[in-house]
């Protein structure tokens, strides 16, 4: 019972780290208990990448209980992360600059793409502790020269955006902080590396790129299906 709650909060999919090999993301609907083939015999071997642990303990009758108490409507920052360059269907690279707080596509060659650059994101998955999401929750980071900067959404003069700001994603999110979580979904079925990120503060609301002056920016737009194609709404993990 304790195996299977863990597994399920473990996002889903296979993506891949800018230069490296395949990052394992457990399947959501993984069995909750390994096969009886991997318990004797043969060893398992398992990673905090895989599972979600927590301090337990046994009460006086035998009970078992969680050391950390988990609030009911939060999330919880899991040991699994990955980093990723985005593209847009233009195969342009989502930037951010030090001197900036939005993100913008540009143009950018593969040696570019660094430590420190503003186009290296971190994605941090949460887990489910009560909150009703639809896929996996996460959050984004980008170190841009000596700062980390996290992506959030908010709403300015009745114009939903989204914007930048120093520091870290936090280990826990309350609900007055849910601006910075995104709902990672596939884009289409089958295609295992291209995604769509809806906003767990502004739902029917997903990142998307559009046209302002010169600059391709990164927006919120509104998708009141959830179900329809948009390109502008994909974002491309590059392997």
């Amino acid at each position: 019972m304790l195996g299977g709650e863990l597994l399920s909060n473990v996002p889903f999919g296979v993506v891949r780290s800018a230069g490296s090999s395949p990052q394992c993301i457990s399947s959501r609907g993984a069995a909750a208990h390994p096969p009886r083939s991997t318990l004797h015999g043969t060893r398992a071997k398992m990673t905090c990448k895989d599972v979600l642990v927590l301090p337990v303990q046994f009460g006086e009758n035998l009970e078992l209980y969680f050391e950390e108490a988990l609030e009911c409507d939060s999330l919880r920052k899991e040991n699994c992360i990955c980093q990723q360059v985005f593209r847009n269907i233009n195969s342009q690279v989502l930037v951010v600059r030090s001197d900036s707080n939005v993100g913008v596509f540009e143009s950018a060659a593969d040696q570019e793409v660094k430590h420190g650059s503003g186009m290296l994101f971190t994605i941090h998955y949460y887990s489910e502790t009560g909150i009703p999401i639809t896929g996996p929750a996460v959050a984004f980071s980008v170190q841009a020269g000596s700062k980390t900067y996290s992506m959030y959404c908010t709403n300015e003069s009745g114009k939903r955006m989204v914007r930048f700001r120093e520091g870290e994603p936090p280990k826990d999110i309350e609900d007055q902080i849910i601006d910075i979580v995104f709902i990672q979904k596939l884009f289409t079925p089958g295609d295992s590396m291209s995604f769509k990120f809806e906003s767990l503060l502004m739902p029917g609301y997903f990142l998307a790129f559009a046209e302002e002056g010169s600059l391709m920016k990164l927006i919120l737009k509104s998708c009141e299906s959830g179900d329809e194609v948009d390109e502008t709404m994909k974002i491309h993990f590059y392997a």
